[in-house]
């Protein structure tokens, strides 16, 4: 774990399946390190995030560029 509250991404994804379709839009005020832009991304949902620190908008970044060569790998 990277930021102080990151949960895992599993739990993310629960949530994102059980309340939204693919396509639909996430919106996350306090996105950290990410965590729920990466399970956005895994299950085909677009996503909005805010983060005021700049080293966890990288933290997101990074992990947003290994889920995208994954899913291109993946397919």
């Amino acid at each position: 774990m990277v930021h102080p509250t990151q949960k895992p991404v599993e739990v993310i994804e629960k949530l994102i399946t059980d309340s939204t379709k693919e396509g639909d839009l996430v919106l996350d005020c306090f996105m950290g390190s990410g965590t729920t832009a990466v399970a956005a991304k895994k299950l085909n949902r677009n996503f909005i995030g805010y983060e005021i620190q700049e080293k966890y908008i990288e933290i997101a970044k990074r992990r947003l560029m290994q889920v995208d060569l994954e899913l291109t790998f993946k397919a």
